[in-house]
């Protein structure tokens, strides 16, 4: 089953039923959905946990003769067993760490295997922008890769909704969603990108090369629709690529469903081993499950290392 373009992305079998196509993307219902996930996901700031000028209470610790009265905290200090020992209440410093997002916009996104089903582009904004306004709720700052524009602020998961929605399709070859550049992103930066990941590999190469430079945290969301992750067909089914590729017919598809899972596997054990130093966040959301528990997840791991 080998293939230069993955297996040809199996999107369009054409032993079924054809998909009525590309549908547009709905962004009021799409920013709806994103802001009742992020509401479940917030659960403060992030923190540095280092004194600061922050809201959330870190520790007590004894007042400097240097210090102004102002800062005592008198009720703790009446509780001290020793009578001249004052107290001072330090607070969480909050160092603001923006999340970069970018999510895949090529061709081969917008396919769905039936539609009762989102198209996995739909699914992977609509994660995205739960992760963006869950960190825009904390205080954080959002960007693009590429863009010097920022979002903030409870009302600005519109403008990055459609700011998501108007980023390049392809590459000069035709075949490759364009990939992001992170030499403008902040080194302390978080990074979110969502795709499907069946890229060629080179292109895989590539993202790696680049992801490795970054020293801040990075979470990579698979988003795949339930036909790829499993490939329920059987005997001759001939798939038409959503991108410049040929088509492609594979006989007996029953006896290869062992070698696709052992190549899907490891496919995608490259993306896990990216960074310096620290495992990157990598999960999938397969669009017949729940986004929720990946989304809670992302959200932790990225504001555990804020």
């Amino acid at each position: 089953m080998a293939s230069s373009s993955f297996f040809q992305r199996f999107f369009n079998s054409r032993s079924k039923e054809p998909d009525t196509g590309p549908q547009p993307i709905p962004l009021p219902e799409l920013v709806l959905a994103a802001r009742g996930l992020a509401r479940q996901l917030r659960s403060g700031p992030h923190g540095n946990r280092r004194a600061g000028d922050g809201h959330e209470f870190w520790q007590f610790r004894p007042h400097q003769p240097t210090e102004p009265a102002s800062l005592i905290d008198w009720k703790q200090s009446a509780r001290s067993p020793e009578p001249d020992l004052l107290w001072v209440r330090e607070r969480e410093q909050h160092t603001p760490r923006p999340l970069f997002i970018w999510v895949d916009p090529s061709a081969s996104m917008r396919w769905r295997s039936t539609t009762a089903l989102p198209s996995k582009y739909g699914a992977a904004l609509e994660d995205a922008l739960a992760l963006g306004q869950a960190t825009m709720l904390g205080g954080e700052d959002v960007g693009i890769p590429g863009s010097r524009t920022r979002f903030s602020g409870h009302q600005a998961l519109p403008r990055l909704a459609h700011a998501l929605t108007q980023l390049p399709t392809q590459d000069g070859t035709g075949t490759d969603a364009v990939l992001p550049g992170f030499a403008s992103i902040p080194p302390r930066a978080s990074l979110l990108l969502v795709s499907d990941f069946l890229w060629p590999e080179e292109s895989i190469q590539r993202c790696l090369a680049h992801l490795a430079t970054h020293p801040g945290p990075i979470a990579l969301l698979a988003v795949l629709d339930p036909q790829e992750q499993h490939l329920p067909f059987s005997g001759s089914v001939q798939f038409s690529s959503c991108e410049a590729e040929p088509d492609v017919t594979l006989p007996a598809m029953e006896s290869l469903h062992n070698a696709y899972q052992l190549r899907l596997t490891e496919h995608f054990r490259q993306l896990e081993k990216v960074g310096r130093g620290q495992r990157p966040f990598f999960r999938f959301h397969i669009t017949d499950q729940p986004a929720l528990p990946v989304l809670a997840g992302c959200h932790n791991f990225l504001r555990e290392r804020a």
